[in-house]
């Protein structure tokens, strides 16, 4: 069996191509692996982790070049992350309908289906695969409901293979490990995470939290580190360093030097590891209304969501997409009650001594919402993902 997956990016090679590349090269029903990515020309640099059973091609440059790729290796299926969010599965999904070559969509986030329906409402193309993979039940009804012509059977509720790692205890490192590759003293005081994003600022925030930590308002003097999204500009967070104590990078994965631009964040297993241990060994996490909610759920972390904006802001605040996420996706995290929501700087600082005081507080619905939204809370998603993958090869098209 050869199988073809679309990696357009390093955010994509996330999602499925490093969590069940082990897999991949372990099952013998699967002879190669054809990876179609922008960065094919470029395997040595980009993904050099990789056995031999993996064939990376660059992306031809129109639905004739795919077609013509693709009747060339002849693979069984297809699977992309997208129907068309990143337009470069587009070509690749109508030159596989055009052969009838089995497809198959793993909708990669939580919330992308609400950017599948503002994409599609805005005219953006897109490509409907044979059948569909989603995290939970909220988005197969979501998902139906933006597409009503994909029928419910063809949407299979599995959830994410990256939260696998949460449940490889062994290959977390250490919180000693951690607070060396962040280089942090290894001690007793607890260890804020501030995950920012350019969707609104964050400063105000960690402001109000370092004023508090040097008032002596916190029984233990915390440390604070603040993560950059991969996506983002570290020199719009840099001035937290100085300004306020805080140790400052790119989320783990992040890598300035990439040999292709849209591989500069391209986590390998080390850095997913890691990552899993900062939502572990961190004791509280700060944002506005991130998925990493989500991965602080897995590691067993407290959450606060930050429900108000800048001093005199509120229309910048009120027309912002973190104001819009709390009124649509986020709907469902905050369901289950699983965090703190504050709404001002004194109900910030009175959260926070609760949960460093009580890192127990809301386990139960933290619990709950992560079976909620991932379904699959046991490290098994990959080897479900793949058992579909092999199932809708073996599916002759309509």
């Amino acid at each position: 069996m050869k199988i073809a997956l679309s990696v357009p990016s390093g955010y994509h090679a996330r999602e499925l191509l490093l969590p069940l590349h082990r897999d991949l090269d372990d099952d013998s029903d699967i002879n190669q692996v054809l990876v179609i990515t922008p960065a094919g020309d470029l395997r040595k640099q980009v993904f050099p982790h990789y056995c031999s059973k993996f064939c990376f091609v660059t992306n031809p440059k129109n639905i004739t070049g795919h077609k013509q790729l693709l009747e060339r290796e002849r693979p069984d299926s297809i699977i992309t992350d997208t129907n068309g969010l990143d337009q470069l599965d587009v070509p690749i999904l109508q030159a596989a309908r055009q052969l009838r070559i089995p497809t198959l969509t793993f909708i990669a986030s939580w919330d992308n289906i609400w950017k599948i329906a503002r994409a599609k409402a805005s005219g953006q193309p897109y490509c409907n695969a044979d059948r569909f993979i989603v995290w939970n039940k909220a988005m197969k009804v979501h998902l139906h409901r933006v597409f009503p012509e994909i029928a419910p059977e063809h949407i299979l509720v599995i959830g994410a293979p990256r939260f696998d790692y949460f449940w490889h205890k062994v290959k977390i490192p250490s919180k000693s490990q951690l607070r060396a590759y962040l280089n942090l003293p290894d001690d007793d005081r607890p260890l804020i995470h501030f995950a920012t994003t350019e969707l609104y600022p964050l400063d105000y925030v960690i402001a109000a939290v370092h004023a508090a930590r040097q008032s002596g308002t916190f029984t233990a003097m915390p440390h604070l580190y603040a993560s950059v999204h991969p996506g983002g500009k570290i020199e719009n967070h840099d001035h937290y360093a100085q300004k306020y104590n805080v140790t400052i990078r790119y989320s783990f994965g992040r890598h300035q030097q990439a040999a292709h631009p849209l591989f500069q964040y391209n986590p390998t297993e080390k850095d997913v590891s890691m990552l899993a241990a900062l939502f572990t060994h961190a004791d509280l996490l700060i944002n506005h209304s991130s998925t990493v909610a989500i991965e602080s759920f897995a590691g067993g972390t407290p959450v606060i969501n930050i429900k108000y904006g800048r001093p005199l802001d509120w229309w910048r605040w009120r027309r912002s997409a973190v104001y819009r996420d709390f009124k649509e996706h986020y709907q469902d995290i905050l369901i289950d009650r699983p965090t703190k929501v504050v709404y001002n700087k004194s109900q910030l600082i009175a959260a926070i001594q609760e949960y460093l005081a009580n890192p127990t507080l809301d386990q139960k619905n933290r619990w709950s919402n992560l079976k909620r939204m991932i379904t699959t809370v046991d490290g098994t998603a990959g080897k479900k993902v793949l058992a579909a993958i092999k199932l809708v090869a073996s599916v002759p098209t309509s």
